[in-house]
C-alpha cells in the first residue's frame, strides 16, 4: 500500500478511495510523459498572476468515454448524466480538514463539449440556410470518465494524486485500484520532485527571441480575405438594424502548418507561454490534439452555487505603459463595448435561470477589466444557486452554447453564424472543463483554441456584431485575439521564464 510521507497528506476513504500528497512537481514537466497518449489531459491554469489560477489537473486513462456526433446531443448527455450518478456520494465522507486542503477536481467527467452539439440540442430557424461546411469531421464532445486525477495547487505549491478506485463497486475493490493508481503515480512523481516547493511561482512571462512575436515562417491562411471578412460584419449589421438579431459573434478560420519536426505539445508550450491564461488546456485525441489558451470561465459550480464570467470587449495592450494604459481607458469608457456586454449578461441570467432557485442571479461585477498577456477584456460575473435536485450538467446543457460566443437572441443569432461562416466551428466556442462525480464543476468556453491534425494546425477568431460596429475594427479585433496563436506557431524561439 502506499505510504503517506511526514508531513504531507494522506487520507483513505471508507468506501475506498485514497488521497496521497507527493511533494511539488511542476505541471508541465509531469504531463511531458503522456503529451502523446490518447484522452491524456492537462487542465492548465497557465497564468500565474490571475485571481482563478489556483488549481492545474492532469488526468490518463479513463475507464469509459462518451464520444460521438453532434446531432446525438441528448442521448451524450443523458449518458453522461448516468455516468456521474454511478460515481455520486464519491469523498462524500471526506473530513473538512482534508476537503478545504484539496482542488476541487476528485475525478470524473472531463474533456469538451463542441459548439456544434447546439445543433443537438436546439432546433435552429427553418429560415436559415447552413453554409458552414464540417471539412475536419470532428466528434462533437469528447468526454473521459477519470478514476484518478493528480491535482497542482499553484498557490500552495502542493500536488495531490487522488483516486477514486472507480469504477470497482465494492469498497475493497476500489481501494486495491486506488493504491495501485497512486502507487503508479508516485513512482512517475517522485523523481520530478521540485526541491525547493516553497519559492513563489512567479508570471509566464517569456522573452521572445529569434523570430519570436514577429510574423511566423508560416504564415496561417483565413478561410476569409479580409474585405470578405468586412462584408460580412456590414451584413450582420444591417440584420439588426432590420430587427432580426441584437448581436452575433462572427469567426474567420486560419489554417497553417507546423515545422517537420514540431509536435501539438510543442506548439501548446509555447502558446502556454506566449499567451498564458487562467483556463487553458491541452488534450490528445486518437489522431488530433486540442490546445488552448483560454481567458473566459463558461460554468463553474461549487456547492450548488453556479457562476459564469462572460468576455466582451477586447483591445490590444500598448507597447508603453503610457499607451497601455490610455487603451485600457478606452475600452472602459466604450459604450458600444459595454452595452455588448450587457447584452449578454443578460442572456445568461436567462439561461441560468432555468435551473436556478428564482430570484437567486445576481451580477457582482459588470464590465470589470481584466489584463491579460496580449489583450485588455470586459468581464462580467453572474452567479446563482441551482434548484434541490438540479445537477451542474444540467445547467451546462441547458445554458449551451454559452451566449458570449454567440449573441442575441441565442438561437436565431446561432443561425447567422451557420449561415455566414465558412467552417463548423467544431470544438471552438464550445466548452472544456470538468465535472466531478461529488458536483464540484469548471468549464472554460474554447477560445484562443487550436485544433492540431498532424502537422495541419486550424484556429478560429472572432467577435461580437452590434448595430454600432464598424468593420474594419471588428476585423483588427479578430487579429488581436489571434496574435498569440500565431506566435505559437514558429518553433524557432528562445523561451526565458521570468526570474
Amino acid at each position: 500500500m502506499p505510504t503517506p510521507e511526514t508531513d504531507m497528506l494522506f487520507y483513505a476513504d471508507a468506501d475506498g478511495g485514497v488521497i496521497c500528497e507527493v511533494g511539488w512537481v511542476d505541471p508541465e514537466i509531469a504531463f511531458l510523459p503522456h503529451a502523446n497518449s490518447p484522452h491524456a489531459l492537462w487542465l492548465d491554469s497557465s497564468d500565474a498572476d490571475h485571481a482563478l489560477s489556483r488549481a492545474s489537473y492532469i488526468a490518463t486513462a479513463p475507464y469509459e468515454i462518451i464520444s460521438g456526433p453532434p446531432e446525438q446531443a441528448q442521448q451524450f448527455f443523458e449518458q453522461a448524466r448516468a455516468a456521474l450518478m454511478a460515481g455520486a456520494g464519491t469523498w462524500d465522507k471526506i473530513p473538512a480538514k482534508v476537503d478545504a486542503c484539496l482542488p476541487t477536481f476528485r475525478g470524473g467527467l472531463a474533456g469538451f463539449f463542441g459548439y456544434d452539439l447546439a445543433s443537438g440540442l436546439h432546433p435552429m430557424p427553418e429560415n436559415i440556410s447552413r453554409m458552414a461546411q464540417d471539412d475536419l469531421n470532428l466528434p462533437g464532445l469528447v468526454l473521459g470518465l477519470y478514476p484518478t486525477v493528480v491535482a497542482f495547487d499553484n498557490q500552495a505549491r502542493r500536488t495531490f494524486i487522488i483516486a477514486t478506485g472507480l469504477p470497482g463497486t465494492s469498497p475493497d475493490d476500489r481501494r486495491q485500484r486506488a493504491e495501485q493508481d497512486i502507487a503508479c503515480w508516485q513512482t512517475h512523481l517522485n523523481p520530478l520532485r521540485d526541491p525547493h516547493p516553497a519559492a513563489k511561482m512567479k508570471g509566464n512571462a517569456a522573452r521572445i527571441t529569434g523570430k519570436g512575436m514577429g510574423e511566423p515562417a508560416n504564415l496561417p491562411h483565413s478561410d476569409f480575405a479580409a474585405d470578405e471578412f468586412k462584408q460580412v460584419v456590414e451584413n450582420v449589421v444591417t440584420r439588426i438594424l432590420d430587427g432580426e438579431i441584437f448581436q452575433a459573434n462572427i469567426a474567420q478560420r486560419f489554417h497553417a502548418h507546423l515545422d517537420a519536426a514540431d509536435t501539438a505539445f510543442d506548439y501548446y508550450r509555447r502558446l502556454r507561454q506566449l499567451s498564458p491564461a487562467p483556463f487553458s488546456a491541452f488534450a490528445c485525441y486518437d489522431g488530433w490534439a486540442l490546445a488552448s489558451a483560454s481567458p473566459e470561465r463558461f460554468l463553474a459550480c461549487t456547492d450548488g452555487d453556479i457562476e459564469s464570467r462572460p468576455i466582451k470587449g477586447t483591445r490590444p495592450r500598448g507597447a508603453t505603459p503610457e499607451e497601455d494604459q490610455k487603451i485600457s481607458a478606452d475600452l472602459l469608457a466604450s459604450e458600444k463595448d459595454r452595452a455588448e456586454n450587457t447584452m449578454i449578461v443578460d442572456l445568461l441570467r436567462n439561461d441560468l435561470a432555468k435551473n436556478c432557485v428564482d430570484n437567486s442571479i445576481e451580477v457582482p461585477q459588470l464590465c470589470v477589466l481584466e489584463r491579460f498577456s496580449n489583450v485588455h477584456h470586459l468581464v462580467s460575473t453572474v452567479r446563482g444557486c441551482l434548484r434541490p435536485g438540479t445537477t451542474p450538467l444540467d445547467a451546462l446543457r441547458d445554458s449551451f452554447p454559452g451566449g458570449s460566443i454567440t449573441g442575441a437572441p441565442k438561437i436565431q443569432a446561432m443561425g447567422v453564424i451557420a449561415e455566414l461562416e465558412r467552417h463548423a466551428r467544431g470544438p471552438y466556442c464550445g466548452a472544456m472543463g470538468y465535472i466531478g462525480f461529488d458536483g464540484h464543476m469548471d468549464t472554460n468556453i474554447l477560445i484562443r483554441t487550436a485544433v492540431i491534425m498532424g502537422r495541419d494546425i486550424y484556429f478560429q477568431v472572432g467577435g461580437g456584431i452590434v448595430a454600432d460596429s464598424h468593420a474594419t475594427a471588428e476585423y483588427e479585433e479578430t487579429l488581436d485575439k489571434a496574435s498569440g496563436l500565431m506566435a505559437a506557431l514558429t518553433s524557432h524561439t528562445t523561451r526565458v521564464r521570468s526570474a
